[in-house]
């Protein structure tokens, strides 16, 4: 994924959609969905709010298209704009209050039609332990580590997304990772 301003194509789509095209915009929803919803479910509890957090996502997007400029990547906005959203979701829900069933309720199974039944409860129970470290960290440390770890950003990328200089994203990494062993560490060495 580079950093660099939209394709021709999607420069296209993008310009059809300011001016009023749902179609066009509807071809972005498409393009970019799905990356802004594996965002938007790591930084909620359930499944049902990072629908409704994706949904808004893209209605705010929508309303505020003329305001995109295509210096950056259209990608890049629409986390901007997720993240503002997510800290939203995160001010009124008390994530840090939330149980762990409930987040696993929320959709954080992993699908085991070809694995074994054990393997697929060691991976839940991963998951819903990630997730849970997740919670214990600062808004910008957990929007940091998905975007750089599930989406595969650069600290160039990051770093417009959580208005920080890139060195400022490179440590707060590292703290991060640094806090997250931590939270892990307990049940790594249980599960050894």
């Amino acid at each position: 994924m580079s950093s660099s301003p939209p394709t021709p194509a999607e420069r296209d789509l993008i310009q059809a959609a300011q001016r009023g095209d749902k179609l066009a915009f509807a071809q972005l929803y498409d393009l970019h969905v799905d990356a802004i919803y594996r965002y938007v479910l790591l930084r909620v509890p359930t499944l049902e709010q990072a629908e409704d957090v994706t949904e808004d996502v893209f209605l705010k997007a929508w309303l505020a298209l003329t305001d995109y400029r295509p210096q950056r990547p259209f990608r890049h906005w629409l986390f901007r704009i997720a993240h503002n959203r997510a800290m939203d979701e995160f001010r009124q829900k008390s994530v840090h209050d939330d149980s762990l069933e409930a987040m696993q309720e929320g959709g954080m199974q992993v699908a085991a039609s070809a694995a074994p039944m054990v393997a697929h409860t060691i991976r839940q129970e991963e998951i819903a332990a990630l997730r849970q470290a997740l919670t214990t960290m600062s808004p910008d440390e957990q929007t940091l580590l998905t975007l750089r770890f599930t989406e595969g950003l650069s600290f160039q990328e990051i770093a417009p997304i959580l208005d920080k200089s890139e060195g400022a994203c490179r440590v707060l990494q590292h703290r991060a990772l640094k806090k997250l062993a931590q939270i892990l560490s307990p049940i790594r060495e249980a599960a050894a």
